[in-house]
């Protein structure tokens, strides 16, 4: 899980690395690029839902399998994009796949973990994320400067399936057996109740659907890529709603309807909803936009005459090279903290709860000093010194990363009885707020000329998520039994 998460974070950000190479082609400013990069993070939350129930009912091992091969196939076929038009449909096909990665991780350590445990387990496999983000720079740069950014493309898609030969091979026997789970028990179903959504339900969710498709549509004559934003953002806000709003018995006694149904009237599913998005904004727009601002913003002067010394005296466009190369070696220094982060976050809440704290308790405190230290980056564009610069971009990214593994730990704990479905709509919701946020950074970049206001917005951002779970969390009054729980 640790390997597929390094290979989910290269295929993603790859695109990152060679912005400058994009946009000089298809010719297009930072707010475009943005929505490039949005085409991803778009379907990626959208079938976060659908992944997450895929993970809770069928075999694991298959269904995490098949999403690598997927998500490597549209990762190569990006490379022979033709049209900018097509390339946003790779990204898009790219997000498809990669969405089913956390629900099935986090299913497998739900199973296999006691709950004190999954705080590092989590960040163990979630370190991938930040490993993923630092061996990016130091591969995809350089196969660019050498053979275009297209070669590295699908240099990085053929590794998924040398991971996917190494996943039959280690996940079989016992283990196997864990992750394909037993069927479900029949439930005993009261009188007049029946196992399926009933026709008002049916209705409800038909006409949700038609009502985003029609915002999508109308919006996007209006307003281009911002309305296609907001028929999705209907459609997976009122999904949440229409099934909190809807009588229970409404909603069948088995299947997809009644666990979401039973997930949307916990209180702790909301609280989740605002963290979730508090840190999503923040780390994708680290991931996205990082090598970006170091290539635009920051030069880096003392090190690119040192890269330069290190190129041919031939090397065409001998200095914006030397900046390109610059900027991903300090990418990849930046995103090594955060990996650092992974492993002190889960271990940190790990040895608090050895010593007597409730591992709730202990999560919070750590979630406590992660903040602070993402605060950082809300200084990022008023120091001048480049090496300060450095220092507090790499401590909000530890800090974003840390945070990030003990809050998966409190989404497995808000159903434990369908995680899969708990975290893809939290992934969801989480990444469909940052689908938002990178056009609208590079709108930002393009009207200012810095990315240093997206800084202090997505540097204070978590506080607010932290504030609300440290003061709502507690115990919902009367948690539900999903008919549907396996283990």
């Amino acid at each position: 899980m640790f390997a597929s998460t390094v290979l989910n974070y290269m295929d993603r950000q790859a695109i990152a690395l060679v912005s400058p190479q994009i946009q000089a082609e298809f010719a297009i400013n930072n707010e475009t690029f943005g929505w490039v990069l949005a085409a991803f993070t778009l379907t990626y939350a959208l079938l976060q839902v659908p992944a997450g129930l895929m993970a809770d009912r069928l075999d694991v091992r298959r269904l995490y399998l098949g999403a690598v091969v997927w998500w490597s196939l549209a990762g190569i076929a990006s490379a022979f994009a033709p049209t900018l038009a097509v390339l946003i449909a790779c990204r898009a096909l790219l997000g498809v796949g990669e969405s089913f990665n956390w629900p099935c991780a986090l299913k497998v350590t739900g199973r296999v973990l006691p709950a004190a445990d999954r705080g590092l387990g989590n960040g163990i496999f979630n370190s991938g994320a930040a490993v993923g983000a630092v061996i990016t720079p130091l591969i995809v740069p350089f196969v660019t400067v050498r053979y275009g950014w297209r070669t590295a493309f699908v240099a990085v898609g053929l590794l998924g399936f040398v991971w996917s030969a190494a996943w039959l091979l280690a996940v079989r026997g016992p283990v196997a057996g864990i992750l394909a789970g037993e069927p479900a028990p029949k439930p005993l179903l009261p009188s007049g109740t029946s196992g399926r959504l009933q026709p008002r339900a049916w209705l409800a969710f038909s006409l949700l659907l038609v009502d985003a498709v029609a915002v999508g549509l109308i919006g996007y004559r209006q307003a281009g890529a911002v309305g296609c934003w907001l028929g999705v953002a209907t459609l997976m806000t009122g999904l949440l709603i229409v099934a909190r709003l809807l009588p229970l018995n409404t909603l069948g006694a088995t299947g997809w309807g009644r666990s979401l149904g039973e997930v949307v009237r916990l209180r702790r599913f909301w609280i989740m909803v605002v963290v979730a998005i508090s840190i999503n904004i923040c780390w994708h727009f680290l991931v996205s936009w990082l090598p970006k601002y170091l290539n635009s913003e920051r030069k880096m002067t003392g090190l690119v005459s040192l890269f330069e010394s290190f190129l041919a005296a031939d090397t065409p466009k001998r200095t914006e090279t030397a900046i390109f190369l610059v900027s991903s070696v300090v990418t990849a220094l930046i995103f090594l903290a955060a990996d650092a982060g992974n492993l002190l976050g889960g271990l940190g809440s790990r040895l608090l709860a050895g010593r007597g704290l409730k591992p709730s308790s202990a999560r919070l405190r750590i979630m406590g000093l992660c903040v602070l230290a993402i605060s950082a980056g809300a200084w990022v564009g008023r120091v001048s010194n480049d090496y300060a610069c450095m220092a507090l971009l790499a401590l909000m990214a530890l800090g974003a990363a840390a945070f990030m593994a003990n809050y998966f730990a409190f989404c497995q704990e808000v159903d434990p009885s369908a995680t899969g479905l708990v975290v893809g709509i939290l992934g969801g919701m989480g990444n469909l707020f940052a689908a938002g946020i990178l056009p609208f950074a590079g709108w930002v970049k393009d009207s200012t000329g810095s990315f240093a206001p997206i800084f202090v917005l997505v540097g204070l951002s978590p506080l607010v998520g932290l504030l609300i779970l440290s003061l709502a969390w507690g115990n919902d009054p009367h948690p539900p039994v999903s008919p549907t729980q396996t283990n």
